[in-house]
């Protein structure tokens, strides 16, 4: 990794209808709810603030929104990354843990080199390819907005803080949060971490 300063601002997308109705939607899309058009302003004010060199997206809607906002505010071209994407939950995808267990479908979420259902990506998978955009950016120096999701945002701490594979589970990841990480000397230091906070 480079030995240049990189500052990296992950944010993950805000609420959305299919969160919190606890649906697992990795490659679907699902509309925000009313808190979640408001979390889309905090986070576009959010990105602004920090006044990016570059915005990466993943290009599922629900990301991809708020680079759109913050792009337009910053004049910057949001730079779409498939690496970005979340999870894929094969025959999971769009189904609430009920009913997942009663088409009797196999779901083990913490499964690493499986997938985590039939026809789903594997947490080895995100978390690889999670890093190799981390990687990229990091030798890339100066500063880095990254707006994902839940899968894509826990790997990419693991990744830039130099942690264990296990630590993936140490972060709960809601909607609309926020970290700030900065890289220096292969050094990652975590800056900031919460979430952009809306009045009910």
């Amino acid at each position: 990794m480079s030995a240049n300063a990189t500052t990296i601002l992950i944010l993950r997308h805000p609420e959305t209808e299919a969160n919190v109705a606890g649906r697992f939607v990795g490659r679907g899309d699902s509309p925000f709810t009313p808190r979640g058009e408001r979390q889309l302003d905090l986070l576009t004010e959010r990105i602004v603030e920090f006044a990016p060199d570059r915005l990466w997206t993943s290009p599922l809607p629900r990301a991809a929104t708020l680079a759109e906002h913050a792009g337009s505010r910053l004049g910057i071209g949001p730079v779409a990354d498939e690496r970005l994407i979340e999870l894929a939950f094969g025959h999971a995808e769009g189904l609430t843990w009920d009913e997942i267990t009663e088409r009797g479908l196999t779901f083990d979420y913490r499964a690493y080199e499986t997938p985590v259902a039939p026809g789903g990506e594997s947490r080895a998978s995100i978390e690889r390819r999670s890093a190799a955009i981390a990687e990229e950016i990091v030798e890339l120096g100066g500063r880095h907005a990254v707006c994902t999701h839940g899968g894509v945002f826990r790997a990419m701490l693991v990744a830039l803080l130099g942690l264990s594979r296990s630590d993936i589970w140490a972060f709960h990841i809601r909607n609309a949060a926020v970290a700030e990480v900065r890289v220096v000397e292969g050094h990652g230091m975590l800056e900031e971490f919460g979430q952009a906070r809306t009045i009910e």
